[in-house]
């Protein structure tokens, strides 16, 4: 049975801080197991990775039934990777093989285990690399420079195609490229939500509409690196929370925030009022994937927001990915005000907040897709989407 074994390693803009040793048995196997211990230095001066691996002195084993540890499902590439995987190798990679063949520095958030640097995508190939991502998007053969592809999204995770990339003064960017739906523009309505959210008040990722060889482009500038494009810790709520399934709420990812967050007053009410935005937008892709977390000094801030996807479904056939609690899962502001001293805020208070959000998603919706320059067409199957809530 083969073995690799990575040591793992914060990527300090300084030097390297040891986190510990990672063990996979056969990562060939979609049911591998893997082993973890962490370094002395770390158990003295770092944090938990995720849930299901505490800050103690133990060598930690995977179930059967869960082949990776919680921290591993951010390192773990997409949808982009996984198809140029399949389109280079001819058969399916798993999802070790895809993370061990990931590159350093395009790798979410700051946890490494290679030493060789490898150059990232310009933005001067962008125009070119897109041309080439198009193809694999629908499944085309003619990809004129893989390597290149490569480089810009073989770390990349998530459901969406997407390139990674450098731009001016170090600065690292990530578009995101529409794909066909017969219902909308998704990068388009992408933006029109994140335009809402901002609006708001509330905390988005920075990024902007554009065209890319004729194709509609969200980018958006990385918030897990600094300006000189230095790695910062980061990690989902999945990971964190040590997610195998989706069967989760809000209440526990406010639990991250109430153990281990450096300001958990602020990012609670935050964290709630996101909650309520996506009843109200009809973002029901609210998945734990899609829920961030940066690490400073203190402990875990909430990220910005991004990755917001409305669906055209009417108010009751709505369902949450992540839901009010375990027993709602739907876009229920009573719901939402009941929870909300679990987040800081009182009933009255939260009443008002949720009533306020809703009104203005409901007002605001048209006028903002408009701006986007939104297909007619498209804003009558989304009008489903932005339905005022009631209590």
């Amino acid at each position: 049975m083969a073995s690799t074994i990575l040591n793992l390693y914060f990527k300090s803009p300084s030097n390297p801080l040891p986190i510990g040793q990672l063990s996979i048995d056969d990562p060939g196997r979609d049911d591998c197991v893997c082993y973890f211990a962490y370094d002395p230095f770390w158990l003295e001066s770092g944090y938990s990775l995720s849930r299901d691996l505490p800050l103690i002195p133990k060598v930690f084993k995977t179930s059967p039934n869960r082949a990776v540890f919680g921290f591993m499902y951010d390192l773990i590439p997409g949808i982009g990777a996984r198809k140029l995987a399949r389109f280079l190798n001819k058969k399916d990679l798993t999802n070790i093989e895809l993370l061990l063949n990931s590159q350093e520095e395009l790798r979410p958030g700051a946890i490494g285990f290679q030493s060789d640097a490898h150059p990232m995508l310009e933005l001067k190939q962008l125009s070119h690399v897109a041309l080439d991502l198009e193809r694999l998007m629908m499944g085309h053969l003619n990809i004129s420079d893989i390597d290149s592809l490569y480089r810009g999204v073989n770390a990349l995770p998530g459901e969406r195609f997407k390139l990674g990339y450098k731009s001016g003064k170090n600065k690292n960017l990530i578009s995101k490229f529409n794909i066909p739906d017969p219902q909308r523009n998704l990068v388009i309505w992408e933006g029109i939500a994140l335009s809402l959210a901002k609006r708001l008040g509330l905390k988005t990722v920075k990024a902007e509409l554009t065209s890319t060889r004729g194709m509609d482009t969200l980018i958006s500038q990385r918030f897990d690196r600094t300006e000189d494009g230095a790695p910062i810790a980061f990690a989902t709520a999945r990971a964190l929370l040590a997610a195998h399934n989706d069967d989760h709420s809000y209440l526990e990812v406010a639990d991250i925030l109430n153990q281990d967050g450096a300001r958990p007053k602020e990012d609670l009410l935050e964290l709630w009022r996101r909650m309520v935005f996506n009843m109200a937008i009809g973002n029901v892709h609210d998945t734990l994937d899609n829920i961030g977390f940066i690490r400073d000094s203190d402990g875990w801030r909430l990220a910005p927001l991004y990755s917001l996807k409305p669906e055209p479904v009417s108010i009751n056939r709505r369902h949450h990915a992540t839901a009010v609690c375990d027993d709602c899962d739907r876009p229920d502001l009573n719901k939402a005000v009941e929870v909300a001293p679990y987040f800081g805020l009182n009933k009255r208070k939260a009443r008002e907040e949720a009533l306020a959000i809703t009104v203005f998603c409901a007002q605001n919706w048209e006028k903002v897709a408009h701006e986007f320059q939104a297909d007619p067409l498209e804003m009558d199957t989304m009008q489903k989407a932005f339905e005022q809530l009631d209590f």
